[in-house]
């Protein structure tokens, strides 16, 4: 494969044509500074072999920043801060390029501690903010300041900085006819604002390599599309850059495809990535759900990128460069792209995570820390599986006990439900890892108390079960628990089916339901729909439910029995019945499955108990449990 061989961008000498693309920690202060959960990540980062790390986004001033934990560049601070992540980078084997950008509309006031600012006053529609509009003296303020970034990127050691000019950010939006509705120089010349800003970076960079980032399309209607691009691609050549960063999509009007979440096509993004190529004579380093082998194959036979850019796939294997490069693909353990520990760890403060990855912010492991310990994992779900191989990286000695004759537990559910297929891969590649770590596996295997005298550890993760809503006359119907019908271990009967309880699972029961052409309700007693579920997942989900009239939601509504003329029903304080069902799935969340650990605890053997057999959550909580658990034991 021609991006594992070296290659040259620029000044810089590249040990693999591997990049990773800038992708958001919230690891900083409320005043944006570097913290050792910085250093240690961007550490684990480096040492998987990416050529070229483009550490998170900062923005050049402060009116410019996207969330209250971003890094800065514009204080006295901030180049001996951002000197600490290159210094790490370099000792561990990656250059350095500095990503810089103003959000424009996307600021977050609560990070900037003022309104948004914007060519025009124009919604985001993710924020809901109105920006106030930008002043002649403030556009030049901004523009001066892209060239000071540069040179404090220089001052700091960074190899290369890229000038953020896509996804939806304050160079696109004076770039758009639909963001940019100014009646002055920066509107009639909608590109006057891009060359200013060019000119500074030229003016500023000394031997700094410098990219532009674009998106390759924003992916709707009367937003930017790849031959939009144009101004951007041809002031690159006139002004020196050295390649082009390509993206798809726009953070506040296409975030699935800004995000290069799981449930966008695949075709999209090739098609457009086709038409930039044909534009430019410079590089181009293709980004976004770029961790597959048959594209970057793809991409490799039609000549379409020159260098590829991992960004959540690095936080789910960081040694995913140095696997591609060696030809271990057998041990990639694949992202996603759920964005359920990533972004959703980002958007609610507690920083970047991953549901397959519990370690990217963390030390090493002492790989004799537990050497002579025996330890037994009951349960071989993902708690069970991440405290498995937590303890097997320590040195114990590990059996894994599963009931069942299969590993992963209701993980292996995930990637059932609608445009959810690609969950596969992190569930694969948990499995796999287990495979290689943990020696000891027993499929079809409860222990015995006599089996469990013979180890140090003792760790219980069962799982959970259905929760059965108490609802009067429920025997009399035909019904199934949400695990059952996901399952396939009942089938669904009649045309109408009632879901009570339309959290996550349920909602999602609900669309395979549809897209079968049953007729659906589904109820909620609170008016939180889908609340358990990803952001961006549950518009995407409920966008396309929105669409069939086969859907009825119910929130605020508790089904009190199923009688003769039909089902029972309080919905806002009011009581009702509706017509009868012919099936009935119960999805009203789950409750812990700890009957053998509570029979051990009684048998006097000192169990832990994590997982959904603790508390019922979701993925990450689980895997998180299962490498907090391991680590803490002596």
């Amino acid at each position: 494969m021609r991006f594992t061989e070296p290659a040259t961008l620029g000044r810089l000498k590249l040990k693999n044509r591997f990049f990773m693309a800038p992708v958001k920690t919230a690891y900083g202060t409320l005043d944006g500074r570097v913290t050792e959960r910085h250093l240690v990540y961007y550490r684990n980062i480096a040492k998987g072999g990416a050529a070229l790390v483009i550490p998170e986004p900062v923005s050049v001033v402060q009116t410019g920043k996207e969330h209250p934990k971003q890094l800065t560049i514009h204080l006295e601070t901030s180049v001996p801060d951002l000197k600490k992540i290159v210094a790490i980078l370099h000792e561990n084997g990656a250059l350095a390029c500095l990503n810089l950008n103003h959000a424009g509309r996307a600021a977050n006031p609560k990070a900037t501690g003022t309104a948004p600012l914007a060519p025009s006053a124009l919604v985001c529609p993710v924020t809901g903010q109105i920006p106030n509009v930008l002043s002649p003296m403030e556009i030049e303020e901004i523009i001066h300041a892209f060239g000071d970034a540069v040179g404090r990127a220089a001052a700091a050691g960074f190899d290369a900085v890229e000038i953020q000019c896509g996804h939806g950010y304050l160079v696109s939006q004076f770039l758009s006819p639909r963001t940019n509705q100014r009646e002055d120089e920066y509107g009639r010349d909608k590109s006057l604002f891009l060359k200013k800003v060019f000119e500074e970076v030229e003016r500023n960079r000394g031997d700094l390599t410098v990219l532009a980032r674009i998106s390759v399309s924003e992916f709707l209607e009367g937003g930017l599309m790849p031959e939009d691009n144009l101004p951007v691609l041809k002031l690159a050549e006139k002004h020196g850059f050295d390649a082009v960063h390509c993206g798809m999509g726009s953070i506040c009007d296409t975030p699935p495809f800004y995000y290069a979440h799981m449930g966008i096509p695949e075709s999209h993004q090739l098609e457009a990535l086709r038409k930039v190529r044909r534009m430019t004579s410079l590089p181009l380093i293709a980004a976004g759900r770029m961790a597959d082998i048959e594209k970057l194959e793809t991409l490799e036979r039609e000549n379409l990128a020159d260098f590829a850019a991992f960004g959540r796939a690095l936080v789910a294997d960081p040694a995913l460069p140095a696997k591609l490069t060696e030809g271990k693909t057998e041990a990639i353990v694949f992202c996603g792209f759920c964005l359920q520990g990533c972004l959703a760890n980002v958007k609610n403060g507690s920083g970047l995570g991953c549901i397959v990855n519990p370690e990217i912010d963390k030390v090493p492991l002492n790989p004799a820390g537990l050497k002579g310990k025996k330890a037994a994992v009951i349960g071989a779900g993902p708690a069970g599986l991440s405290a498995a191989c937590t303890l097997a990286k320590q040195g114990a000695d590990v059996t894994v006990f599963e009931k069942t004759g299969e590993l992963g537990g209701q993980f292996r559910l995930a990637p059932l439900a609608p445009h959810k297929e690609l969950m596969r891969r992190p569930l694969q590649g948990l499995i796999n890892r287990a495979r290689r770590l943990v020696s000891d596996i027993r499929l079809n295997a409860e222990p015995a108390d006599e089996d469990l005298k013979a180890y140090d550890f003792i760790i219980a993760a069962t799982g959970s079960r259905q929760r059965i809503a108490g609802i009067k006359n429920l025997e009399t119907q035909y019904w199934m628990t949400s695990l059952e019908f996901f399952e396939n271990k009942k089938a669904v009967k009649g045309k109408r089916v009632l879901i009570v309880g339309a959290g996550m699972v349920g909602m999602e029961a609900a669309e395979v339901l549809v897209g079968r052409g049953f007729e659906v309700t589904a109820t909620k007693r609170s008016n939180t729909i889908a609340n358990d579920m990803e952001m961006i997942t549950k518009k995407m989900m409920l966008k396309r439910l929105g669409k069939t009239p086969r859907m009825t939601i119910m929130p605020e509504t508790t089904v009190l029995s199923f009688e003769k003329n039909g089902v029972r029903v309080r919905c806002r304080e009011k009581e009702k019945t509706l017509p009868a069902f012919n099936t009935v799935i119960i999805a009203s969340g789950m409750e812990p499955d700890n009957s053998l650990a509570v029979s051990l605890k009684t048998a006097g053997f000192p169990v832990m108990v994590i997982g959904d057999a603790n508390h019922p959550a979701d993925i990450y909580a689980a895997t998180r449990a299962g490498y907090e658990t391991a680590v803490s034991l002596r």
